[in-house]
């Protein structure tokens, strides 16, 4: 079978979405990947910016310097003085800033709107062959749905002693801050930080009996499906897309206030049994919902597999 020729053009930061793509695609043998755009080294644009540790500093095929995230964009003429570029099949833009504007001359052009609930994907849609976003309240007119999904070679369950009663790693909204409060003031163990990722994002909510998971908007972000790969406990909010995958006591505990998030947290720490058939439970829902299956479907959804 003729491999297929793949430019993934994005941010190459260590923890951007890009990174997920760029792993399942890696994974792939029918896949020649060239990965391509701004590079940031081991920082991270989370809090304000930061470093991560220097083993998750990978950097692009063909980095590009940091200056082109300002720009936001760039001609795919300029690239023609990188050798490989010529002879793409499939540009695929996993956006969360930077893209390819005009179009290539030559090849598919696939744009994944990885952040539909903060950023604004007209110029994208307009420019695109197919346009993919991870959102459904967010989607407009001939948008393909993609939701996010979980790596199993970095979310998966892990035997390790128990040092949390609760964990949550990401940004500080003030909703998970107020939530994080009254939980401290129950005398909870709680783990509440950012920048921990991959292997150590793994192990700490592996040590872990619940994890908390607040959407800002109206997103169903990638801790929903991370969470049910490690075996965690997930007391979260719904919004409009789990429903199609997950059902709220079934698979996880709902809230929709700080009030309530207590309260579940508290119910998941006392009744253990149900607990572990509920982790059980979204564990066994979330297995085909890896990144490398939306890769599949965005090749076969463009046509090239």
């Amino acid at each position: 079978m003729k491999k297929i020729k793949v430019a993934l053009v994005g941010i190459y930061y260590p923890m951007a979405m890009l990174r997920y793509f760029e792993r399942a695609l890696r994974r792939r043998a029918d896949v020649e990947l060239v990965t391509v755009g701004p590079y940031t080294g081991s920082w991270i644009p989370w809090n304000g910016g930061m470093t991560v540790l220097p083993k998750y500093d990978k950097p692009p095929n063909r980095p590009l310097p940091q200056d082109f995230i300002r720009a936001g964009k760039i001609d795919p003429q300029a690239l023609i003085s990188f050798n490989g570029l010529e002879d793409v099949d499939l540009w695929l833009e996993v956006d969360a800033g930077f893209y390819l504007d005009p179009r290539p001359k030559t090849g598919i052009v696939a744009h994944v709107a990885t952040d539909p609930h903060v950023l604004n994907y007209d110029r994208q849609r307009q420019l695109a062959d197919y346009f993919f976003c991870m959102q459904t309240p967010y989607m407009k007119d001939g948008d393909y749905y993609l939701p996010y999904a979980y790596d199993p070679t970095v979310h998966y369950p892990l035997e390790l002693p128990i040092e949390y009663d609760v964990c949550m790693i990401g940004l500080h909204y003030q909703s998970r801050n107020d939530l994080v409060n009254r939980l401290v003031s129950k005398n909870l163990r709680v783990f509440y930080s950012i920048g921990q990722i991959f292997d150590e994002y793994r192990e700490t909510y592996n040590k872990s009996l619940v994890g908390i998971n607040w959407s800002s908007k109206l997103d169903m972000n990638a801790r929903v499906w991370e969470l049910a790969a490690m075996g965690v406990l997930a007391v979260q909010n719904t919004v409009p897309d789990m429903r199609t995958f997950f059902v709220p006591g079934e698979h996880y505990l709902e809230f929709t206030d700080v009030e309530s998030a207590e309260k579940q947290v508290l119910k998941a720490l006392v009744d253990k049994e149900m607990a572990q058939e509920m982790v059980d439970r979204a564990y066994s829902k979330v297995q085909l919902h890896t990144w490398d299956a939306r890769i599949q479907q965005i090749l076969e959804r463009v046509g090239l597999r």
